[in-house]
């Protein structure tokens, strides 16, 4: 038996993988278990669930495989920002990246005091961008095809381009730092009054509300040349390192001043300035594809980094990239790289092993029936037992009741699909207002996703087919934005998560059983959590969510928990 455990911390959202003579056991965010949203530390709960999971001992792991390669960040430091070594803030920036290289190189005496001293696996520390671009290839089942990585920084470089053939990963090129899509992103949401590394989802939303009136200052920004990314460091300051970059004087005499975070919504300046972003980006993003579409004979495009996380644009690359199929691995931030550090290494070291298919991401942490009924017994609680849950969850979504579902292992990644979902009626145009205002506490500018029965994709949605991750985005039907209102963004689009029974049947059942009600078959989809938490992990975790805010039902299979009506009494 050989096993692998991948490993990210230090940076931004922590997570672990376990590969177990190529079988993945499970990947699970630190921030599920801590219940800090984007943590960064050491993921000691998420080893120990892995570990349980796979009834192994610390003893039992072979091989620790770590997604960067500290050592190479403090020389790129140096390199990649020569000219801002004098100016203010510098010396604390270049200590702090030096004190995470430091950390990050220390995670096997951290490892080690954790899970004690019999455990002794070699430690590897891989390529970030390599990392990012096998997980890729591994959710897109293990098949030849190219390969783009885009974020805010690895060691030395923002993003990869190149292809995987029969297991091989060849490197066209790559985009050196400062140069970076996700650091002009994260300056963008930083001008806008949202947090960096957190609210770029924000800004894309937003652009949707807004026209690209700003568009020829934006690509004087950002643009794409041979396959790489370029940013001009004169029009955007990255003194203050990757992650604190921030617009010129120059840039701010046209824009004006940032929005202050905490204000009122955004104006429409703020929304013309997201838009002229997000269309900027994208032209950026498509000039790369098509460069990487004459490089190669593919016509798989497998696609991973935080900056795949912007469903807007792959949905751009899937209908104008030059590609049949566009895979958007569906963890492509950092919490991935835990998987595609251990992949990486499991084609060095075990090379005739063949890796097990990796057919759901249904692969965090779950609980037993006996667990869920001994909390629920704990905490004195008296749920129904209906015979025919779904039946009942379809019924009340379709009278107009916000109902969550807790199930099963959680997702892995950012998007909630089913397992840890909050659902309801997609034709009713208030809903949208109703489930942010009173369930999540969240903008009212922010879309919701909808869940569709696969075979009725198309029905809906234009061009849709399978997207079972809900990181693409696609045209709605023409007519049908006033059949499904609430899942319709402001620019005719949705953001799609398609659904068969085979992937998950409760779930499919639910929106079978409201299609047979309604006659449509979608339902309204988000995550379960509110605003500034972690996606929901434990069942106690579920049942805080349910009575500390409004929606109205809880279906914890076989359990359903129902809200009674509040009556006024008579005066």
């Amino acid at each position: 038996m050989t096993a692998i455990l991948g490993v990210n911390c230090f940076k931004h959202d922590a997570a672990a993988a376990l590969l177990v003579d190529g079988v993945l056991v499970g990947a699970s965010e630190e921030e599920r278990f801590s219940r800090l949203k984007h943590d960064a530390g050491y993921p000691k709960n998420a080893i120990n669930f892995l570990l349980d999971q796979a009834a192994l001992k610390p003893s039992d792991i072979d091989h620790v495989a770590y997604y960067m390669q500290p050592s190479k960040i403090r020389k790129e430091t140096f390199r990649a920002f020569p000219g801002y070594l004098n100016r203010k803030g510098c010396v604390k920036f270049f200590l702090g990246q030096l004190g995470g290289a430091m950390k990050m190189a220390s995670i096997s005496s951290i490892m080690k005091d954790h899970l004690g001293d019999s455990f002794s696996p070699e430690f590897h520390f891989i390529d970030h961008h390599r990392a990012h671009a096998w997980s890729a290839w591994f959710g897109a089942g293990c098949r030849n095809g190219a390969v783009l990585t885009m974020d805010g920084a690895g060691e030395m470089h923002s993003s990869l381009v190149g292809e995987i053939t029969d297991g091989n990963l060849t490197e066209y090129t790559r985009t050196n730092l400062p140069s970076s899509p996700g650091l002009f992103y994260s300056a963008v949401t930083r001008y806008l009054g949202f947090t960096p590394d957190n609210d770029e989802y924000k800004v894309m939303g937003l652009s949707s509300y807004g026209e690209p009136v700003y568009i020829d200052l934006f690509r004087k920004i950002i643009s794409a040349e041979g396959g790489r990314f370029r940013v001009n460091s004169k029009l955007l300051d990255v003194s203050m390192g990757v992650h604190h970059a921030v617009f010129s004087p120059d840039v701010l005499s046209v824009l004006g001043e940032p929005r202050e975070p905490g204000t009122a919504e955004p104006e429409q300046r703020h929304q013309n300035i997201a838009a002229s972003a997000q269309r900027a980006l994208e032209e950026a993003g498509l000039a790369v594809v098509r460069y990487l579409r004459k490089q190669t004979d593919h016509d798989l495009l497998m696609i991973s980094g935080g900056v795949a996380l912007n469903c807007v644009m792959n949905g751009l690359f899937e209908r104008e990239g030059g590609f049949r199929e566009i895979y958007p691995f569906p963890a492509p931030n950092d919490a991935g790289t835990s998987v595609g550090a251990a992949v990486a290494l499991h084609r060095a070291v075990s090379p005739d092993i063949p890796l097990g298919k990796l057919d759901t991401m249904y692969i965090g942490s779950g609980f037993s029936l006996e667990e869920i009924t001994r909390d629920i017994q704990m905490a004195k609680l008296s749920p129904e037992k209906p015979g025919n849950l779904s039946s009942e969850v379809a019924e009340m979504i379709a009278g107009g009741m916000v109902v969550a579902v807790y199930q099963g292992r959680t997702e892995f990644g950012p998007r909630a699909l089913g397992n840890r979902s909050i659902l309801a009626d997609p034709r009713r145009a208030e809903m949208k207002d109703i489930v942010n205002g009173v369930v999540k506490h969240r903008e009212g500018f922010r879309p919701f996703a909808p869940a569709c029965i696969q075979e009725e994709s198309g029905k809906y949605f234009s061009g849709c087919v399978k997207s079972s991750h809900m990181i693409k985005t696609y045209d709605v039907v023409e007519g049908m934005a006033d059949v499904i209102p609430a899942v319709t963004h402001v620019d005719n689009t949705a953001r799609v998560q398609t659904v068969t029974r085979e992937e998950n049947p409760f779930y499919y059942d639910v929106i079978k059983e409201f299609s047979k009600i309604t006659g449509v078959s979608v339902v309204l989809n988000t995550s379960f959590n509110i605003r500034g938490e972690p996606i929901v992990n434990t069942p106690v975790d579920a049942v805080r969510c349910y009575y500390g805010t409004g929606i109205d039902a809880l279906a914890m299979p076989p359990y359903l928990f129902v809200k009674k009506p509040v009556t006024k009494e008579k005066s």
